[in-house]
């Protein structure tokens, strides 16, 4: 316990100086700095047409997500399920593969937890 409570009374430049930090960065001490930012989401320009064409409060379907975007519905599908898959849309009802026959009948819902930080990728 000497360890620890000397790791706590360091500075940060007296830390990364000393062997002690160098034995413990094996996984059992991590300062802040090293700890990775959340994965930066980037979107092709038909991924960002889609998402912009669904409704954020109450979700589109197939045929609305057609009429906003003038894509052809194969091309909805594939891009939907691309989104799908990595999990920023969601399904209404639940369907395992997006398909161009089943699309306009599905409602596609913006998944919340990526909400955020879907908007701030399509600001970019």
């Amino acid at each position: 316990m000497i360890i620890g409570t000397t790791l706590l009374a360091m500075s940060k430049g007296e830390l990364r100086s000393s062997k002690i930090f160098v034995r413990l960065c094996v996984g059992v001490f991590r300062p802040m700095e090293y700890i990775h930012p959340m994965k930066q989401i980037k979107l092709s320009g038909r991924e960002m047409a889609v998402l912009r064409s669904i409704d954020y409060a109450s979700g589109s379907t197939g045929t609305e997500i057609q009429e906003r975007t003038q894509m052809e519905m194969t091309d909805i599908a594939d891009v939907l399920n691309g989104l799908f898959d990595v999990g920023y849309v969601e399904t209404f009802p639940i369907v395992a593969q997006i398909t161009g026959a089943n699309v306009e009948a599905t409602r596609f819902e913006i998944n919340p937890s990526y909400a955020l930080q879907l908007k701030e990728a399509m600001k970019r």
